[in-house]
Order: structure tokens, then sequence, then C-alpha cells
């Protein structure tokens, strides 16, 4: 999730505990200590751009990190604050402004590593893009209240108490219309007679209402994209070939294995007579709304020569962004 957003999820989730005890004061400990997981892109210059997909999210983002910093945070303020305060609330609050960036995240495309360092596992649900308007604008009203005038302890406590509810239900929201998204991309696939191996739903930028369906074959992909205020009567799937066999050949390279482990199983992979490969991420679904699927962003080499130098992520396209044309993006999401 962008900064903004995990910024303003920290400081509710801290002042749950604390903003009683220290008030304001929270908010902007809170905001502080839910933006720490990030701090992992002070990394990046030490790693190539593939590498560092390996690390960003993964140990930073991790439960067993969350803990160990609560603690640490926790057991540093008590004594900033001179032991006036519970220890066990400092604690709390600041696995609470921790933890939930990364249960946040969790909820992304992205992936993230929660077992890490014991385990590499991407976790993700897929049910709220990274770029999300009204799930940010919620928790921004509600830390904006608290930073105006003064209000008593027990106003402050309800504002916190909606914001969290309606900022959670707002999430389980997302949920639901991911699952009906499913429903529908599932009985079209089944009334289309496609046959495929493995399906996954992703969201789209800017709301919870369209949603990408992807659908994994041996030899490809079925690609859809559908809203919930869609007026047409059939789905319509777009079919991506792709080299799948190819993976076996390509995956004893360390950096090409760390970019399909990012893809999550779902590598839209070509090649061409050259012996070039671009590998694409596809599981945050295509760029364009409307027509053949578009990606942008892959992973570039020539199988006859995979040395480290020469894997890249192509980066010349023009597209800038998960969206190719915003028009496009609100005429689709109306369900046109």
């Amino acid at each position: 999730m962008d900064s903004l957003t995990q910024g303003l999820l920290g400081a509710t989730t801290f002042a749950i505990v604390k903003d009683k005890e220290i008030g304001k004061k929270s908010l902007l400990i809170g905001a502080i200590a839910g933006t720490i997981p990030d701090l992992d892109v002070f990394l990046a210059p030490f790693f190539s751009e593939v590498a560092f997909l390996t690390v960003h999210r993964s140990v930073s983002h991790s439960i067993i990190l969350a803990v160990v910093l609560s603690v640490g945070l926790g057991m540093l303020f008590h004594w900033i604050y001179k032991k006036k305060q519970s220890k066990s609330k400092w604690i709390v609050a600041f696995f609470l402004a921790i933890m939930t960036h990364s249960l946040l995240d969790w909820c992304t495309t992205y992936g993230t590593k929660l077992l890490s360092p014991f385990s590499g596992h991407l976790f993700s649900t897929n049910n709220i893009h990274v770029f999300e308007p009204i799930y940010t604008s919620i928790l921004l009203i509600g830390v904006m209240l608290l930073l105006v005038g003064k209000k008593p302890p027990i106003k402050r406590q309800r504002i916190i108490n909606w914001t969290v509810l309606f900022s959670t239900l707002y999430l389980g929201w997302t949920f639901i219309s991911k699952g009906i998204a499913n429903h529908q991309f599932v009985n079209e696939l089944e009334a289309q007679h496609i046959a495929y191996e493995r399906f996954i739903v992703s969201p789209t930028p800017f709301n919870s209402v369209l949603w990408h369906g992807i659908a994994k074959t041996s030899e490809g992909y079925y690609l859809a994209t559908y809203s919930l205020f869609d007026k047409r009567a059939s789905i319509p799937f777009y079919f991506e070939s792709s080299a799948n066999d190819l993976i076996e050949k390509i995956d004893s390279n360390r950096l090409v294995k760390y970019y399909l482990e990012y893809t999550q199983d779902f590598p839209l992979i070509k090649l061409d007579s050259a012996g070039t490969v671009q590998i694409y991420a596809i599981k945050y679904g295509a760029v364009n709304y409307f027509g053949q699927p578009r990606f942008i962003y892959p992973l570039v080499f020539n199988i006859h020569d995979m040395k480290d130098e020469n894997i890249k992520i192509d980066h010349s396209s023009t597209q800038k962004g998960p969206v190719e044309n915003y028009h496009n993006l609100w005429v689709r999401i109306k369900g046109i």
C-alpha cells in the first residue's frame, strides 16, 4: 500500500491504545511506526532491481520483526516517558501500528512474506489495490478530525473507533466485491467451456468494483475484466499464449528464479526467434481494459546469454503506472 495510507493506518491503530494517555502525539508516533516496514526501500541501492524483489516486503514485513520492534520500541518509549505509563500498552500500540502495515500489504497483489526469514512464501489475498482512495480517505478524515481542535477524551475515542470500524468495513467490502466477481468469472469460464488449471482475481486501481480475471492453462492465459456495474450479457475472455515449458530451462538462474517467484506462478512468457525472452508478472492484470490485453515492464534476457548483468526489467515502455488510459478505466468501472 502507499506510504500515506500506511502512515494513516499506523496513526489510527496506535491511537486506539495511546490516545487517552498522550493525545495527538500518538498520531505522530503511530504514523512513523506504521511506515517502518517500508524502510527496506533504502536497501534497494545494494541490490539489482530483480534481486530487490525478494528483499522488499520480506523480513521487514514479517511477524517476527513486528514482535521484535514492538518490544524494543515499547521499552524505549516506556523509558522516555520515565516509566509513568504501562510498558505493555506501549508494546501493544507499536505492534498494532507495525503489524497492520504488513496485514494491509497482505491484501494487495504484490504479496507479503509474513513468515520471513523462515519462509519466502508471498501471502496475498488480492482484494485491494495499492492505490485505493476511498480506504485512504476514511483514515484521513478520522486522523484530521483528531488533529483539529480540542476534543474531550470520550469524543476522541469515538472518532478513533468509528474510523477503525468504517475502514475495516470497507476492507471487508472489497472481499465481498471480489467474491462476486470471482463467481461471475467462474460461471462464464464454465459457460464458454474454457478449461483452466488455476484462476485468480485481482483488483484494478482506484476502486473496488472492477476486477481482473486471469485463468491459467498449460498453453497460456485467458484474461478478462468484470465490473459490478457491468451491462454486458457475457464476459469476453482474451487468450495470451505463454511459453510455460521454458520454465524448467531458465529457472536455474537465480535472478530468473526470483522473478518467477515474484509472479506467484502467473508468468506470461514470450520467446522470439532470436532467443529473447520476456516474462510479465500478469498477476496485476493488463494496463488496458478493452480488447486484447497489454502488459508492461517485463523481465528481459536472451536465453543464449543468461549472465546476471544481462537480465533486467525493461522500462522502455512509454506507459507509466498501472493504467494505460484513465478515461477507459473509468468507462470500464461504469460497466460499459
